[in-house]
């Protein structure tokens, strides 16, 4: 059953304790002629498991054009169930965007990444008719890799990166807070041992100013691998403690928050769409939090908002 909505001033008052500030919208959206031509969709993974169809619904009420999901999904709806899936995305009018590749370890170093789970991640989402693949590295930002580790880990990341590209499918590489590309360096390090052809960049404006690097910068450094977007944004007292020491965050939950409502600048974020001629799927994400205001489907309506007064049509 869809979750109520919260009134107004319950979710000010909600929200303002979570972050200490009242959550605000960005200002009223720009005019017709400045609108972004990106198709916007939605991650499946405020949600559990047990809700996925609830989460297509909402999605698709919001009118979000695609979907991303959980790695679970290809177990869950491999096989038979397949055509299931396909048929409520059908009807949704929802295209499968993208995968996340969850089940795979890619340490740096480590032995060879898990082949046949990659395939099968691969087939199930190039029959269900979708587009990409990610993948996280499973490094620490704490740890100085050898140059041979790093080289390591792109040969694992270009083995799967050709597996995609054999089912019509592009590996992106997502830099997350937490792994080795948490920082600027390290996605450096990690972007530079693969190579372009099998393995892409995911943008995720969130987890890269987390960490502490400039999104708009990475866009237009890596124009020419960027394949996809995330957007959410980061709790302010989560982004300033991360400031003083990234360790210090490291064990809190609820990093993230509502497009808008944190410490992303989104402004130079699309001067750099704009200044690349990036038309590529954005996808908005985030995580589960049990603080979040409205549960998972207030959370779509507030982002819907959001991402239209940015100036993306959705």
């Amino acid at each position: 059953m869809k979750q109520p909505k919260v009134g107004r001033r319950s979710f000010f008052s909600q929200v303002g304790g979570l972050i200490g500030a009242a959550w605000t919208l960005p200002p009223a959206g720009p005019p017709a002629d400045a609108r972004l031509p990106n198709p916007v969709g939605y991650a499946t993974l405020t949600w559990p498991e047990s809700e996925l169809t609830h989460a297509l619904q909402v999605i698709s009420t919001h009118d979000f054009q695609g979907i991303q999901f959980l790695g679970w999904v290809s177990e869950n709806y491999g096989g038979d169930r397949r055509g299931e899936l396909q048929g409520l995305l059908k009807d949704l009018k929802l295209r499968p965007i993208a995968l996340s590749c969850s089940g795979l370890k890619l340490h740096p170093g480590g032995a060879s990444p898990d082949s046949e789970r990659m395939r099968g991640y691969a087939d199930f989402f190039q029959h269900l008719g979708g587009r990409y693949l990610q993948v996280t590295d499973g490094g620490r930002p704490s740890v100085s890799y050898s140059a041979a580790d790093i080289q390591g880990l792109g040969r694992q990341m270009n083995d799967l990166g050709k597996i995609a590209a054999d089912h019509g499918l592009a590996l992106g590489y997502h830099p997350h807070f937490g792994t080795i590309g948490e920082t600027r360096e390290g996605l450096g390090r990690v972007l530079d041992a693969t190579d372009p052809h099998h393995v892409k960049l995911i943008v995720d404006v969130a987890h890269l100013a987390l960490g502490g690097s400039d999104p708009a910068e990475i866009i237009r450094s890596y124009r020419d691998r960027l394949i996809f977007c995330h957007f959410k944004d980061v709790r302010k007292d989560i982004w300033e403690l991360a400031r003083k020491d990234p360790n210090l965050v490291r064990r809190k939950t609820c990093h993230f928050c509502e497009i808008g409502s944190g410490a992303v600048n989104f402004a130079p974020i699309l001067s750099a769409f704009r200044e690349v001629g990036f038309q590529g799927w954005v996808i908005v994400e985030l995580d589960p939090c049990k603080e979040l205001a409205g549960g998972p489907d207030g959370a779509v309506e507030r982002n819907q908002k959001a991402m239209r007064n940015l100036g993306f049509a959705v």
